[in-house]
């Protein structure tokens, strides 16, 4: 991207390489020239998954810029006033202002020892910081932008957070640009034409329900060829374990882990000592991990998936259990890790979609996004992963998962 100034002196332009110009006001360059919003020039929007798309390099810097831009397409549609759209805008800027390291893979890290989401340390961010004391000196309230970007506010933080919001819309697209699949094909247009407000709801008008079919499509195939790739899996695996070792360790310091960028993070593990330094020098080499096991739900029972997921909410005894293959197998702790994935959820499924003046579910109106809330349940699977020269010793010993999980 190259900022070029425009005739206006209140005025920038940046040349998007998927939206093409985005202009920025006053207000919107003083947010992007912070430092909170320089950082994430240095956090790739899909964490590792440019160990197996070279190109997947693309940053959250550049994602929010995306979706500042389309919040502003569509607020252009909407009866609201500028005030408003301001809010609009600036909070679809401030989206992703809280993400840690790598994006989404240091999420569970968050969440596990600040017990906060990203939107929750976005939000702390935006009032803490020197983004807070801008917006005030243009008499807008933090909490209100807060409220849009938790989607709280009703109907226009739908646009922030929402079924179909800016978020997924700009995502979507530009992720199956950089890493060069070809299902990221949505009509933009024709969702930012058709959203609109009724009875105080954003829903999407009628003409518009292929272009949201299409875009839960394109969800529904990035989510297995992108977003849960096997290869970036094991990465995303090795990391977390690597980062978790070096809290435990007191080489990390979590209070700091969301202010940190992708470069910090692969400094603290090249500097570390132990375990944490040779997974780090694995992640640069790309030397990762092999899968002893995958099942996917469809090889699980009802009482192994009911088990499973309980063991996702209890970090103590899933660390036990990995601990447990490890020594059965004699092989130093760590270098097991049972992978169990987030559920994959589709919330596009549950847009408004408005009709004949009344206002539907898109499920009810359309028979393929119940094929797709079913069939996503086999995007799901669990995975056992080792160094290559173990897989033979862990295929002696770890016959059967369920002598562990059960």
């Amino acid at each position: 991207m190259v900022y070029t100034k425009s005739t206006s002196e209140n005025r920038k332009i940046i040349r998007d390489s998927i939206h093409g110009d985005i202009f920025l006001k006053e207000l919107d360059i003083q947010i992007v020239d912070t430092p909170e919003f320089q950082r994430l020039r240095r956090i790739r929007q899909l964490g590792m998954t440019h160990l197996v798309y070279p190109g997947a390099n693309h940053t959250r810097f550049e994602h929010s810029l995306g979706a500042f831009h389309l919040a502003g397409r569509i607020a252009e549609n909407l009866p609201i006033t500028p005030e408003e759209k301001t809010m609009v805008t600036s909070s679809a800027l401030l989206h992703d202002i809280g993400h840690g390291p790598l994006s989404h893979t240091s999420e569970e890290l968050l969440e596990r020892y600040l017990g906060k989401s990203h939107v929750e340390v976005t939000n702390s961010i935006i009032s803490r910081s020197e983004i807070g004391n801008i917006l005030e000196e243009w008499g807008i309230e933090t909490r209100h932008i807060t409220q849009m970007i938790s989607g709280e506010s009703q109907p226009l933080g739908k646009i922030v957070s929402g079924e179909v919001d800016i978020d997924r819309m700009d995502f979507l697209v530009r992720d199956a640009h950089y890493t060069g699949v070809a299902y990221g094909v949505i009509d933009l247009d024709r969702i930012i034409n058709t959203t609109t407000i009724f009875n105080n709801s954003l829903v999407v008008a009628e003409g518009g329900l292929r272009a949201v079919e299409a875009l839960l499509m394109a969800r529904f195939l990035m989510t297995p060829t992108v977003y849960l790739h096997p290869a970036s899996r094991v990465a995303d695996a090795m990391f977390l374990r690597a980062t978790e070792r070096a809290i435990e360790k007191g080489s990390l310091d979590y209070n700091v882990l969301y202010k940190m960028d992708d470069y910090d993070i692969q400094n603290m593990l090249s500097d570390a000592t132990g375990y944490v330094h040779d997974i780090g020098v694995m992640l640069e080499k790309r030397q990762l991990f092999k899968k002893f096991l995958v099942m996917s739900w469809n090889d699980l029972d009802d009482e192994s998936i009911t088990e499973l997921i309980k063991l996702r909410n209890n970090l103590k005894r899933w660390r036990r259990i990995e601990s447990e293959m490890a020594e059965d197998c004699k092989i130093d702790e760590g270098y097991i890790i049972l992978d169990i994935p987030k559920m994959p959820s589709y919330g596009e499924g549950n847009v408004s979609i408005l009709k004949d003046g009344k206002v539907q579910g898109l499920e009810d109106m359309s028979p393929l996004v119940k094929i797709l809330k079913e069939a996503h349940k086999n995007q799901w699977s669990i995975g056992v992963y080792t160094p290559k020269e173990n897989i033979e010793m862990v295929s002696k010993k770890l016959a059967d998962l369920d002598n562990y999980i059960r």
